[in-house]
């Protein structure tokens, strides 16, 4: 999922269909998760961040101010599920 808060819902749903992106896009006016997870410029790191989240809420991979992680992502995810 992706997460923003300074974009109008609007913006997001005609952006998430122009580039064709099929995952959900969550609104987070209140930066609640930006908070929790400590993301954005005020915490020393700029988009994107990727966060692997587990069923338990422990963060089991991060990637700060870094492009194309999706194949070491997507390792981490199938190791995670092996186990």
């Amino acid at each position: 999922m992706a997460v923003n808060y300074s974009s109008s819902v609007t913006w997001l749903k005609n952006y998430r269909g122009e580039k064709g992106i099929s995952y959900s896009f969550v609104f987070d006016p209140q930066t609640d998760l930006f908070r929790l997870y400590q993301v954005g410029s005020s915490y020393g790191n700029y988009p994107p961040t990727y966060i692997i989240i587990d069923t338990a809420g422990v963060v089991r991979y991060r990637a700060d101010n870094q492009y194309n992680r999706f194949q070491e992502m997507k390792t981490k995810i199938e190791g995670l599920l092996r186990k």
